[in-house]
């Protein structure tokens, strides 16, 4: 069965593809965090290689095949992510990719490379995987996963089949998958709220669903950034120093991390404009209006777009204290706003 939910023109374009036998050998997921890329390139993996796809039109989930894609064992499957790898990402592509890729399939229909944050790739790197793309092996298909697909060289992009994984919008859908998730949500948890945060990325919701932590989690992050902007300098240096050791430890919780806390401003800039009902954070609508009245829509879209270049300057690699401190110190308290 598939796994990836609410895509289903992507998913029917899968199956098209297989049952016309016209694979593409390399495809790029694009999409938001959290929408169900990872998902779907596992699906696919599963999909190119299960040994009774025709039969059922999904992976079967229980041939040989399916289930050493879904356990991480199989020999065919490469896994390649270049935002939390020990090794670097030129090492990678030399040893996992490059001295593997020429090497026919061992125990599967194709080899498949999964390669994670493909638009966080330097120049060299992207360069190298090209190469590979412009005459890639017959038994080969490389799936790219990437949420700016800005970022990502025009060559590249011209040589992948692109799928789109947006947002869903259908409210309805996304209320009905607590009914048949694995966990249930905690009494203190609503499941409307969940959606409404959520932003239609499915992913988001299985992850708070199997970890409610994470909603609790974003609460804090919520608390903390609102006292420090609303206290002293020291105050906000210790929240930036906070920050900075997260995305340290763990780079894509950092850029969560980011993109969390413009949500918020966003709902700020919500309020200001007299469209409350656009408001995402709603369990916090009371205290954000009371911040609201210190700040003006201008301030609000200039913090706004500090945020972003806060989000480019850590892509670039740039000292991630140095850039939350810049930040939250460019960033008027009540008093000034």
């Amino acid at each position: 069965m598939w796994q990836t939910k609410g895509h289903d023109s992507v998913i029917d374009f899968i199956k098209n593809s297989i049952e016309s036998k016209r694979l593409a050998h390399a495809f790029l997921i694009s999409g938001p965090s959290y929408t169900g890329k990872t998902t779907l390139a596992f699906d696919m993996a599963k999909a190119f290689n299960c040994l009774y796809f025709i039969k059922n039109n999904a992976p079967c989930e229980e041939c040989k095949n399916c289930i050493r894609i879904s356990s991480g064992t199989h020999t065919d499957i490469h896994i390649l992510d270049f935002l939390n790898s020990k090794s670097s990402p030129i090492d990678q592509l030399r040893e996992d990719f490059l001295a593997q890729i020429y090497k026919k399939p061992y125990e599967g229909k194709h080899k498949v490379f999964i390669i994670s944050y493909v638009d966080r790739m330097r120049s060299e790197h992207a360069n190298l995987l090209l190469k590979t793309l412009e005459e890639p092996p017959e038994d080969v298909i490389v799936i790219l996963i990437s949420e700016d697909i800005s970022n990502i060289l025009d060559t590249i992009l011209s040589r992948c089949q692109t799928l789109d994984m947006y947002p869903v919008s259908d409210v309805s859908f996304l209320e009905n998958m607590f009914d048949y998730a694995d966990h249930q949500l905690p009494d203190n948890l609503d499941s409307k709220l969940i959606v409404k945060l959520s932003r239609g990325r499915i992913g988001w919701i299985y992850r708070v669903i199997s970890n409610p932590d994470l909603f609790f989690n974003m609460q804090n992050l919520f608390d903390d950034m609102e006292s420090a902007i609303e206290n002293s300098v020291e105050a906000r240096l210790k929240f930036s120093d906070r920050l900075a050791k997260n995305f340290k430890n763990t780079q894509p919780d950092g850029f969560s991390d980011i993109d969390i806390m413009t949500t918020w401003w966003r709902d700020i800039l919500m309020i200001l404009i007299g469209n409350e009902t656009e408001v995402i954070n709603i369990n916090r609508l009371d205290h954000m209006k009371y911040i609201s009245s210190h700040f003006t829509t201008d301030n609000v879209v200039r913090i706004m777009k500090m945020f972003d270049s806060a989000k480019l300057n850590l892509r670039l690699n740039t000292n991630p204290l140095l850039v939350y401190d810049n930040l939250f110190l460019s960033i008027p308290s009540i008093s000034e706003a």
